[in-house]
């Protein structure tokens, strides 16, 4: 489509304003932004003053996979002490120096010669005096608190090989306390190798490789001039964590003894009910179940419709669960809310820590005439104790679910009781469910994100695409800005808590979204006067019901015109 008027002006506006390129950060490893590495190490900053010469060489991939596919400049360095490990105000006072290259090897391919890791483009970006003020302990991961302003930037295409990171620091009178540093280990995770040279500092130029080990670095950079970029920032609103529930009892807490639950189908989730506690007396024989196994497929005698899917079949884990397909994860050994949501559909009564093989039955019984199925663990023993657990599964050919308890105790590990249609799903935390009753499940709710691809090439179109956009909602708008606003502008005092704004307007073009998406065709201008010109988008689509506005908003997109 032909840009609107207001949004071609903009981009006059912007050769005349000379936009200026962004500041943007991206962590490497991928994935490693949100999440703490899997182990840590004190190179290179946790050294003190032995002596080290360190390089780290991380795949392009981490930065292509998180839409760096255009040449940058790399303006800073930080890395982050590991989980729970606090910084302490510490001083490198002798010069240390840190130098940037495109490693000519693949990082599976490394040398143990550093000399040949380095590539042509060696470029030291920083020499001097290094030190960091004291972090206390944060739980994983941590902020990225020692942090190196680079003296001269770097120019880094991630198609054109692997990122070296050099890091060179001399014997010296060390003062401070050397941190342990946040890493990601494993080769298939971490995708980088190091390099390095220790215990005396010797002058060889030959160390030690280490394949697999991937310090975590925040790195500062800012698009190439020339360079065509697409970078998001910011976060939209609001995610609604809803199509699961769940309690998580710590061992000796479980308290729905000789209660009743019903999950009741509503078309779009559960809702779930007190009710009588019935029992079924089962006929069939025990299962004999074995500790952490799960059952074979068990027919229901009808189709199951459950929120997210249907099944005629259910496959029962000894701890206390029952799958909605087929499965080998038995759940050893307590409930595990993560797991819960993130792995397939599953009804957990009482997902704990059991063994059937110790004593008391597991049975699996179907009631044509009442047109239902039954899961009953009878006496089942907790595991290495002797408290006894009797609880029941109902099954219902109208698709209601029922929890049955009567004695139940779990001494020694945690429990978890409710419904999730797992794949991923929001967490909404533990709740109370015998003071939260009646408790209503349905979709999770995305925030609102925006997206943009390819790059704007000039010359060529650009598909902004918002999705998320939440259902039944009839309009939307994509907003133009010359200004970038990270961490953006709070919106509660607008009555949108939890929303931000992180451009500024200059053009406002309306969308109506098809089901939950949207989507328009920037136009780039086919002539080099518009290379260098920087532009901001962020969608805004109506909800009402959600606040008090009835309006939430996508995370921001920078697009940075070029050539390259």
């Amino acid at each position: 489509m032909t840009l609107p008027v207001s949004v071609a002006s903009l981009l006059t506006i912007g050769i005349l304003a000379g936009s200026a390129s962004a500041q943007f950060s991206v962590v490497i490893p991928n994935g490693m932004a949100t999440a703490e590495g899997n182990s840590s190490n004190a190179f290179p900053w946790g050294r003190g003053g032995g002596g080290l010469r360190h390089q780290c060489v991380y795949d392009g991939t981490h930065f292509t996979n998180q839409g760096i596919t255009y040449p940058i400049l790399i303006t800073s360095l930080a890395w982050r002490a590991n989980m729970n490990g606090a910084l302490f105000n510490t001083n490198y006072p002798a010069n240390c120096k840190v130098q940037l290259s495109t490693c000519p090897l693949d990082h599976a391919a490394v040398s143990a010669t550093m000399t040949s890791n380095r590539g042509a483009d060696l470029t030291t970006v920083f020499n001097g005096p290094v030190s960091w003020s004291a972090q206390p302990v944060q739980p994983g991961p941590a902020a990225f608190g020692i942090r190196i302003p680079l003296t001269t930037s770097f120019f880094y295409d991630p198609n054109a090989g692997d990122l070296d990171i050099e890091c060179d620091l001399p014997i010296q009178a060390f003062t401070g306390v050397a941190p342990q540093l946040d890493m990601e280990q494993g080769f298939a995770a971490a995708q980088a190798s190091r390099i390095y040279i220790s215990f005396g500092y010797p002058g060889t130029g030959v160390g030690t490789v280490e394949p697999g080990h991937a310090v975590v670095v925040e790195v500062g950079y800012v698009p190439a001039p020339g360079s065509a970029s697409v970078a998001g920032y910011g976060a939209g609103c609001h995610d609604r964590a809803s199509a699961t529930f769940y309690e998580s009892f710590a061992a000796g807490t479980f308290d729905l003894a000789d209660t009743s639950l019903a999950l009741l189908p509503t078309g779009s989730g559960y809702v779930a009910v007190p009710t009588a506690n019935a029992w079924f007396t089962p006929v069939a024989p025990n299962l004999f179940m074995a500790d952490d196994a799960v059952s074979g497929a068990m027919p229901l005698g009808f189709t199951l419709s459950f929120p997210g899917g249907s099944t005629s079949h259910v496959w029962i884990s000894s701890n206390g669960f029952v799958w909605a397909q087929g499965s080998t994860e038995n759940g050893c050994c307590g409930g595990d809310p993560a797991a819960l949501r993130a792995q397939g559909a599953r009804w957990c009564p009482l997902w704990s820590d059991l063994a059937p093989s110790l004593g008391g039955t597991v049975t699996f019984d179907v009631d044509p005439v009442g047109n239902a199925a039954y899961v009953t663990f009878t006496n089942v023993n907790e595991a290495f104790a002797a408290n006894l657990n009797t609880f029941q599964i109902a099954f219902f050919a109208n698709h209601q679910v029922h929890y049955r308890f009567r004695s139940c105790t779990v001494a020694g590990h945690t429990t978890l009781t409710g419904w999730s249609p797992g794949n991923g799903t929001l967490d909404p935390g533990s709740v109370d469910v015998s003071a939260s009753l009646p408790i209503v499940t349905y979709p999770d709710q995305l925030a609102l994100a925006l997206g943009a691809s390819p790059r704007p090439l000039l010359g060529t179109n650009v598909v902004l695409t918002t999705t998320n956009v939440p259902t039944g909602s009839a309009l939307g708008t994509f907003l133009f800005g010359l200004s970038r606003w990270d961490p953006g502008i709070e919106l509660t005092s607008l009555g949108m808590p939890g929303c931000r704004q992180f451009v500024s307007t200059e053009a406002v073009v309306v969308f109506s979204p098809v089901g939950t998406a949207a989507s328009m065709t920037f136009g780039v201008p086919n002539s080099s006067v518009f290379s260098g010109v920087h532009v901001g988008v962020q969608a805004a689509a109506l909800a009402p019901g959600t606040n008090l506005t009835g309006i939430v908003t996508s995370n921001g997109i920078h697009l940075g015109i070029g050539t390259l």
